[in-house]
C-alpha cells in the first residue's frame, strides 16, 4: 500500500511541475500565441484563400509602408513615443488591409485548401513575421517589455531575416 501511495504522490508532483512548466512557457510566449490564434481564427473563418491572401499582403503591406512618402511625417504627429507606435502600426494595417482584399478578391474560395497543423504553422509563420516588424520596424519593445524569451528569438538583428521570409517558406512548402 506504501508502494501504491508513493507512486501516487510521485505523479502529482511530476503532473504539477509539468503544468507549472506548461503555464510558464505559454505565459512567456503568450503574446505570440495569442497572434497565432488570432490569424488561425481568421484562417478558419475565410478559408485557406484567406490565410495565404493574408500571409503575402502582409509583404505588400510592409513594402507599401516602407516607401509610403510621408510615413516620418505621419508618425511624427505622435507626441509620445507610444502614439508614434500606435500610428505606426496603424499605417502598416490600412497598407496591408489594401493588398489582402485585392489578394482575396483574386482567388476563389476553393484555392489553398488547409488542414489544421498546415493552417496553423502558416498562422505561426505570419505571426513570427509581424513579432519581427514589432521589433525591428515600430519599435514597440521599446514600449512594451516583452519576456526574455521572446527577446531572444526577436530582438537580434541577424534573425529579422529569417523571420521575414518564413511565411514564404511556409507558402512554399504548405500551399497547394
Amino acid at each position: 500500500m506504501e508502494g501504491i501511495d508513493a507512486a501516487a504522490v510521485e505523479i502529482s508532483n511530476l503532473a504539477t511541475s509539468a503544468a507549472g512548466t506548461a503555464w510558464i512557457w505559454a505565459g512567456n510566449f503568450f503574446v505570440l500565441i495569442l497572434l497565432t490564434v488570432a490569424i488561425l481564427f481568421l484562417a478558419m473563418r475565410r478559408g485557406g484563400a484567406g490565410l495565404i491572401s493574408l500571409n503575402i499582403a502582409l509583404y505588400a503591406g510592409y513594402a507599401v509602408y516602407i516607401v509610403f512618402p510621408y510615413r516620418d511625417s505621419v508618425i511624427g504627429i505622435g507626441a509620445t513615443p507610444l502614439v508614434q507606435a500606435i500610428i505606426s502600426v496603424t499605417l502598416f494595417i490600412v497598407a496591408t488591409a489594401i493588398p489582402f482584399i485585392i489578394c482575396f478578391k483574386l482567388t476563389a474560395p476553393s484555392f489553398g485548401s488547409l488542414n489544421l497543423v498546415q493552417g496553423s504553422l502558416l498562422s505561426f509563420a505570419a505571426a513570427s513575421f509581424l513579432m519581427a516588424l514589432v521589433y525591428h520596424v515600430f519599435d514597440i519593445s521599446n514600449i512594451y517589455h516583452f519576456s526574455d524569451p521572446l527577446n531572444q528569438l526577436f530582438a537580434p538583428e541577424g534573425f529579422f531575416f529569417y523571420w521575414f521570409i518564413a511565411p514564404l517558406i511556409g507558402l512554399f512548402f504548405l500551399a497547394r
